[in-house]
């Protein structure tokens, strides 16, 4: 049986406004550029919140409709079965995306859809949706602490292996280690199950960071450690870890001088070392636990991600397939860029949905990554 399989992080699905970068300079970076621009904020006066609270309102709203249609309409583009998300702010605000702007873009519901509430302070969580003939139930993972994968040979192992994430799982023995959550979806898939784990681990603000790293390192040991404990054999059997997973093994630097034919030169190059392992990722990796499916894809298509201040592109988009899900694969995955903005060097092959802007509107920072299986 066919089974396409995405996952997409759809930045800042709020059905809500965020006003702390009035007094919370930190914050500053999630209020609309105009805002930025116009904005008078960080006064400590009070007295001018509510015509704040207006102009922050008023620009969402200006910019708001375009955005949630190109990323309906990159969903849509995806055409997969079901859906990992991730930056959902809760189940009304994905609800009120699905029926506002996903069914009348494709016509397609998703009936099947959860979100369990995780740890962001920013109350981003992750969630699942699927078409009306792929039912699934799901469970969180929000909840366990660096104790736990300490509690089991394998983990403890594992830990060796990775002594960053080693230091920062025991440092929080009693405390989540999650930054959001594991979002475990069980599907049926032609009489067979295939175990989903979404996730979006720390972000990677500060990347060069050891206890950056070493937290992501810390995420992944505890991922790899819910998928160990839950199948005797994981190698053969049928899972796959996806999510945003905000770190990358290798960056692709894009020149800043544009040739004669208005291309840019790209280079590739390992992620900059930091400490002893240099990715968070690379715990679901190692001894060929998990397969990366993009690299599958030529070095020059891997990215999912274009961080523009630092002209680099990464992939921290991931579907980490086990060896045997890896063998249903069908063809090669698709990673959807018809939502990028403009900005992005060396895209201009790809069509844009209308009104793609130059920085804004688009339809993620993001891009979908969509794997299809025979199962």
């Amino acid at each position: 049986m066919k089974f396409r399989l995405c996952t997409f992080n759809i930045e800042n699905l709020f059905t809500r406004f965020d006003f702390s970068a009035f007094t919370e300079d930190r914050s500053v970076k999630y209020l609309p550029p105009v805002v930025q621009f116009l904005g008078d904020y960080g006064t400590g006066d009070y007295t001018s919140f509510p015509e704040f609270k207006q102009f922050v309102q008023t620009a969402l709203l200006s910019q708001a409709d375009d955005k949630r249609q190109h990323t309906a309409l990159a969903l849509t583009e995806a055409d997969a079965h079901l859906c990992l998300l991730q930056e959902v702010d809760d189940f009304k605000a994905l609800s009120r995306f699905l029926d506002s702007y996903v069914k009348k873009t494709s016509g397609e519901s998703y009936h099947n859809r959860v979100l369990h509430e995780g740890n962001d302070m920013r109350g981003i969580d992750v969630a699942a949706i699927s078409v009306r003939k792929f039912p699934f139930y799901s469970r969180s993972h929000a909840w366990l602490t660096g104790s736990w994968i300490d509690d089991t040979d394998s983990g403890k192992a594992l830990l060796d292996a990775f002594p960053l994430a080693k230091s920062k799982a025991r440092s929080l023995r009693s405390r989540r280690v999650l930054r959001r959550d594991c979002l475990e979806v069980v599907v049926d898939v032609g009489g067979q199950e295939v175990s989903l784990f979404n996730c979006h681990f720390k972000s990677m603000g500060g990347w060069d960071s050891e206890d950056s790293l070493a937290t992501r390192q810390a995420e992944a040991c505890m991922v790899r450690e819910i998928v160990a404990r839950k199948f005797d054999d994981p190698a053969n059997a049928l899972w796959a870890i996806c999510g945003d997973l905000n770190d990358a093994q290798r960056f692709r630097f894009v020149s800043s001088v544009q040739e004669a034919d208005g291309s840019f030169d790209e280079t590739e190059k390992e992620e900059p070392a930091c400490g002893e392992d240099t990715s968070g990722v690379d715990p679901l990796l190692f001894d060929g636990f998990g397969v990366n499916l993009l690299d599958t894809l030529p070095e020059a298509d891997r990215w999912t991600h274009y961080y523009a201040s630092e002209r680099h592109k990464t992939q921290l988009d991931y579907i980490i397939a086990s060896p045997a899900l890896v063998t249903k694969m069908r063809g090669v995955p698709q990673v959807v860029r018809s939502g990028m903005p403009c900005r992005v060097p060396n895209t201009g092959q790809h069509s844009r949905y209308p009104r793609i802007g130059w920085d804004r509107p688009k339809a993620s920072d993001h891009c979908p990554v969509v794997v299809e299986f025979n199962i």
